[in-house]
């Protein structure tokens, strides 16, 4: 097929129609489970862990009831800001901030506004939790802020070969040692682990949840390249992956993929990267220009879905800061 078969202008329409029903339909299902809960309640859970911190407690001492803190040292000193203003107005902040990062990345990268409606999106959106802030945060070229917030964000900078970042993030981290609780962390690792474990409902949504899935999402990820699987690999491979965890793939994901990850199934990030496999092979067939097996230094276009007219960028455009490896 070439770039102007009507076959394919006609699948990217019907996408630009069928996509945003889909994160819509369930992005309201989800947000209708959430209607006893006060939204931003998980910003809360890691302000309050802060705050005892801050006084010389424990953050990771576990409640009774419900969710528990369980983030790694650096994201308690990510948190300090929201631990400084009153509670009534943390909350806001962390909603407020959440929704108008997650626009700008959106706008950044050149994606219909109706991905806001992003299933895993709007669940962290909704619940407050500092993850969301990872993807926009990459996007803008502050790695190690993100690698801060939550110490996964560095598998993108990792996968990118973006040295400078990891550099500076190492650095970072080695010089806030001593006013950080490692000790107390290690510590209370192994509560930490029961809690991380209780919180994804055991294994989690990552291919940990569906082993024999593992040889599977192993080849489809060498086929996908480096820069999706950038984005991609802390959904599909990380343990104890949350389904909003999948909100850090918007850069690299495409469309029939992005209506996978939106399903909080066991499963379903695997099948979602296979299926981005497929439709980046098919796209390569269509245009002439192909999509797999692309591991070299240089930095990859990835397009998202689009109207028949145009094909956006879904990476940030060069000079972005936070780029492939030079």
């Amino acid at each position: 097929m070439t770039p102007g078969d009507p076959l394919r202008a006609r699948l990217i329409g019907t996408l630009w129609v069928i996509v945003p029903i889909w994160f819509v339909v369930i992005s309201v299902i989800r947000l209708s489970t959430y209607l006893p809960y006060e939204p931003g309640y998980d910003g809360m859970l890691y302000r309050t862990a802060t705050v005892s911190w801050m006084h010389g407690q424990d953050p990771w001492v576990a409640p009774v009831v419900g969710a528990a803190f369980a983030a790694p040292p650096p994201t308690l000193l990510a948190m300090v800001p929201f631990a400084l203003v009153p509670e009534p107005v943390a909350r806001v902040a962390l909603l407020v901030l959440g929704v108008v990062a997650s626009v700008w990345m959106i706008r950044r990268l050149k994606l219909p506004i109706w991905w806001l409606a992003f299933p895993p999106l709007v669940d962290g959106l909704y619940i407050g939790n500092p993850h969301i802030f990872i993807a926009p945060l990459l996007v803008a070229g502050l790695a190690p802020i993100a690698g801060f917030l939550k110490l996964y964000a560095l598998a993108v900078p990792a996968l990118r070969l973006d040295v400078r970042a990891l550099v500076i993030t190492g650095v970072l981290l080695v010089v806030t040692i001593p006013l950080l609780p490692w000790g107390q962390f290690i510590a209370d690792w192994p509560q930490i682990n029961d809690a991380l474990r209780r919180q994804a409902g055991g294994t989690g949504l990552s291919v940990w949840a569906t082993p024999w899935l593992l040889p599977v999402a192993v080849g489809a990820a060498v086929l996908i390249g480096r820069e999706r699987l950038a984005w991609l690999s802390v959904p599909v491979f990380w343990p104890f992956t949350q389904w909003y965890y999948a909100a850090m793939a918007l850069p690299g994901v495409t469309p029939l993929a992005a209506m996978a990850l939106a399903t909080p199934v066991a499963g379903a990030t695997t099948v979602a990267l296979v299926i981005a496999v497929a439709e980046l092979y098919w796209r390569g067939r269509s245009t002439g220009r192909p999509e797999l097996l692309r591991w070299g230094p240089e930095t990859l276009s990835v397009p998202g879905p689009s109207r028949p007219a145009a094909e956006p960028s879904l990476v940030p455009p060069s000079g972005s800061g936070d780029r492939a490896s030079d």
